[in-house]
């Protein structure tokens, strides 16, 4: 994809976004907020695929990214029994950290949108797939082509952090949007507060 359409698209997603945003803070119901905000992921996310699909890759970057995928896939649900014990961030990460930003976050968001096939698909499927894109992508940013040598012991806690706060701050504000009817400081906090812990 020509740097110009690249950017057309963003402007147009952008776009999309306002307006969507605009919509939900005009709405007298509440039920538009959780609509809103799900197309508005879908809208953020769409830049992404699209500088992805546009550039030219090796078809050995496709595979190993198509590898690292389904590992991260696979990760997930072999432990998908155990609570908050998901290796398919740290796949993710990796993948950042080696292939860039952009290849993060297309596994990140892949792997989960791949996973839940099986473990379930969701309101929720968006605000995850964002998340964990993001994680990626933040990997990538921080880590990839450094001319320092990278430890693991930055690279665990910089992706912990992503996936406290990144990725765990996304997916709580999915649950408050679907639990919580009454938007009041204290019942937004508690879900906060209830998800702290188990990101």
């Amino acid at each position: 994809m020509q740097k110009k359409s690249l950017i057309i698209v963003s402007a147009v997603s952008l776009a999309a976004c306002t307006a969507l945003a605009l919509w939900t803070v005009t709405a007298s119901f509440n039920e538009s907020f959780y609509v809103a905000a799900a197309l508005i992921i879908v809208f953020a996310i769409v830049p992404f695929f699209a500088y992805f699909e546009g550039r030219r890759i090796k078809t050995a970057e496709v595979v190993v990214l198509a590898m690292m995928i389904s590992v991260a896939v696979i990760g997930r649900l072999i432990f998908s029994f155990v609570p908050e014990v998901k290796p398919m961030a740290a796949f993710v990460i990796v993948t950042g950290a080696a292939f860039g930003a952009n290849a993060g976050f297309i596994t990140g968001a892949l792997a989960v949108f791949v996973s839940n096939f099986f473990l379930g698909q969701g309101l929720f499927t968006p605000f995850q797939m964002l998340g964990m894109g993001l994680v990626g992508f933040i990997a990538g940013i921080v880590f990839h082509r450094k001319s320092f040598s990278v430890s693991r012991w930055p690279v665990a806690i910089i992706g912990a952090l992503s996936v406290l706060v990144v990725y765990g701050f996304i997916v709580d504000t999915c649950s408050v949007l679907i639990m919580v009817s009454d938007y009041t400081f204290a019942s937004v906090s508690a879900v906060y507060a209830a998800g702290f812990w188990f990101n």
